[in-house]
C-alpha cells in the first residue's frame, strides 16, 4: 500500500507542469502572507481577492485562485474558489479594471537581422549563439520555453533546411511532439539554418561543455570570457538577450521580450498574406481566435479586406 501511495502521489504531481507548480507555491506563499491559510473559506479568498487587486492584474488573481483550489484538492478539501462569492468577487474586479493584456511588441524581419549582426563587446561565441537564438526562434514563431529547452539531437537537417522535433510544449502537456519546419534564407546574414550550423560548429570548440551528446542544450549560458557554462539557458534569459542586443545597438529596448519573436512571426506573416492555417501549422497555435491576437501593429488598412475590391 506504501509503494502505491508513492506512485499515485508521483502523477498527481506530474499533472499539472513543473512551471504552474512553481507558480502556484509563490501563489500559496503570498496569500498565506497576507493572512491566508489552508484551509480556507470562501470569505477569506473573497477578502483577499478584493485587498490584492488594488496591486495585482485580473489575471493574476485568478491564477492565484486556481492555485488555492489546486492547494484545497491536494489534501481532499472542498474548494473555496467554488464558491459564488468567490467568483462573483472575480468577475467584479475583472469589470472593474478590465482584462486586456500587456502584449510584447512583435519584431520585425528587419529588426531580427539587425540584432543578428555582431557586436564588438560580446565574444565571437556569445555573438554566434544570439544569432543562432534570434533568427531561429523567430522563424519557428517559438515560445520562449520552446527556444530555450531544445537539445542539440532535436535537430534535423535536409537539403530545404532544418527540422526542429519539440518534444513538449505550453499546448502539449503529453509529450506528443510536433516537428517544425525551418527553410533555408536567400541571404546568408539572415538564414536560420546557417546561423544554427555554424552555432553547432562553434559549440565544439567552447571549454566547459562536457557532453558533446544529442542530449546537449542546444543554446547555453557563456561568460564574458566565452567560456560555456553546463546549464542551459531558461526562458526568461531569451528575452533579457534580447533586449541586451538592442541597446548595444543603440535601439529600444521598451515593450520587447521572448514573446516579441512569436508575436512578430504571426504578424509579418498575417501581413505577408500567409493564410492562418499555415501560420498556426508553425506557431502550433490551436485556434484561429489566438493567432488573431498576435498580429500587432497593422494600422486600419494594413491588409483592409476592401483593397483588393475597390
Amino acid at each position: 500500500m506504501a509503494r502505491r501511495s508513492t506512485e499515485v502521489t508521483r502523477f498527481l504531481s506530474n499533472s499539472l507542469a513543473p512551471n504552474t507548480l512553481r507558480a502556484y507555491a509563490r501563489d500559496i506563499e503570498r496569500f498565506k502572507q497576507n493572512g491566508g491559510r489552508i484551509p480556507a473559506t470562501p470569505d477569506q479568498v473573497a477578502r483577499y481577492l478584493a485587498a490584492a487587486a488594488a496591486e495585482l492584474k485580473p489575471s493574476t488573481l485568478a491564477r492565484q485562485v486556481a492555485a488555492i483550489s489546486y492547494a484545497h484538492e491536494q489534501r481532499g478539501l472542498p474548494s473555496p474558489a467554488k464558491t459564488a462569492v468567490v467568483r462573483r468577487t472575480l468577475r467584479g474586479i475583472r469589470r472593474s479594471k478590465g482584462v486586456a493584456q500587456k502584449q510584447a511588441t512583435p519584431v520585425t524581419p528587419e529588426l531580427v537581422r539587425e540584432v543578428a549582426r555582431p557586436v564588438r563587446s560580446l565574444t565571437e561565441a556569445q555573438n554566434q549563439r544570439d544569432a543562432a537564438l534570434f533568427l531561429l526562434a523567430f522563424a519557428g514563431g517559438f515560445r520562449r520555453s520552446e527556444i530555450a529547452s531544445l537539445r542539440v539531437g532535436d535537430l534535423s537537417f535536409s537539403k530545404q533546411g532544418l527540422v526542429i522535433k519539440l518534444r513538449s510544449s505550453k499546448t502539449d502537456q503529453y509529450q506528443r511532439g510536433r516537428h517544425v519546419a525551418i527553410p533555408k534564407a536567400r541571404e546568408p546574414q539572415q538564414c536560420p539554418v546557417r546561423a544554427v550550423r555554424n552555432w553547432l560548429a562553434s559549440m565544439a570548440a567552447l571549454k566547459g561543455l562536457v557532453d558533446p551528446g544529442p542530449e546537449l542544450p542546444l543554446f547555453c549560458s557563456i561568460d564574458r570570457h566565452g567560456n560555456a557554462r553546463a546549464n542551459r539557458l531558461n526562458g526568461a534569459s531569451v528575452g533579457w538577450l534580447l533586449r541586451r542586443r538592442l541597446a548595444l545597438h543603440g535601439l529600444p529596448t521598451v515593450g520587447y521580450t521572448a514573446h516579441s519573436f512569436r508575436a512578430g512571426l504571426v504578424t509579418s506573416a498575417a501581413k505577408a498574406g500567409v493564410p492562418v492555417w499555415a501560420i498556426q501549422r508553425q506557431t502550433g497555435h490551436r485556434s484561429e481566435s489566438t493567432v488573431h491576437r498576435y498580429i500587432r501593429g497593422l494600422n486600419t488598412f494594413e491588409c483592409n479586406p476592401l483593397t483588393a475590391l475597390l
